[in-house]
């Protein structure tokens, strides 16, 4: 078994992770399924986004938490099971992650204060964050077969998560793009500045890291 030998160090560490996630989206889908719905489907039309937005309350509060937590362990995970020159762990990784997905949000709400405009940093850190959290959930069983799938399959599995990470990123990259321009007007240059910063800049260092 591929994965169990590439996580033998820190087995016990990774099972737990992605049993806190099953559990999470266990959550997800009995008590939260309605406004999960709308997350899944604002990633195809804007119009369901703009309705999860528009709820904003304690239940809503709950999915954010609870998806945030999903996409961090999910996105970890993967980055583990790749990562043969990762040293620090998957602790250090969930770290890291987090710490990227924050400095993310600071940076929106400091843009928010630059153009003071009030709702942009609430509204991009939403939408930015919308398709990551879709896709972590999307591929946890992913996830999970990568580490304890009887056959070698990881190559594969990999390849699928790579299809369904480009699909989901260029469908980002145009609704953030027609959401800047269409509803903020934010300049063409500021926009492509930070897709090249915080979008596709950390894509290319995490491929240069692992391969």
């Amino acid at each position: 078994m591929l994965a169990l030998s590439k996580t033998v160090i820190n087995y016990e560490a990774v099972f737990i992770l992605i049993l806190t996630s099953f559990f999470l989206v266990t959550i997800l889908k009995a008590y939260y399924w309605k406004y999960s719905k709308l997350l899944f489907k604002g990633v195809i039309a804007q119009r369901y986004a703009n309705q999860f937005l528009r709820e904003d309350n304690a239940l809503t509060e709950r999915v954010d938490f609870i998806t945030y937590s999903v996409m961090i362990i999910n996105f970890s995970l993967i980055i583990n099971f790749l990562g043969d020159k990762i040293d620090f762990g998957i602790f250090g990784l969930l770290l890291l992650v987090f710490s990227f997905y924050l400095l993310k949000m600071i940076l929106f709400k400091c843009l928010s204060s630059v153009f003071m405009i009030k709702t942009l940093g609430k509204l991009a850190v939403f939408f930015s964050f919308l398709f990551d959290r879709v896709l972590a959930i999307i591929i946890f069983p992913i996830v999970v077969l990568l580490y304890f799938f009887s056959f070698d399959i990881g190559k594969e599995l990999i390849f699928f998560v790579f299809l369904l990470c480009g699909l989901i990123f260029i469908i980002k990259i145009y609704w953030l793009w027609k959401i800047s321009t269409k509803s903020f007007g934010l300049p063409y240059f500021y926009i492509f500045l930070y897709l090249c910063t915080l979008e596709i800049f950390p894509i290319l260092l995490v491929f240069e890291e692992l391969y």
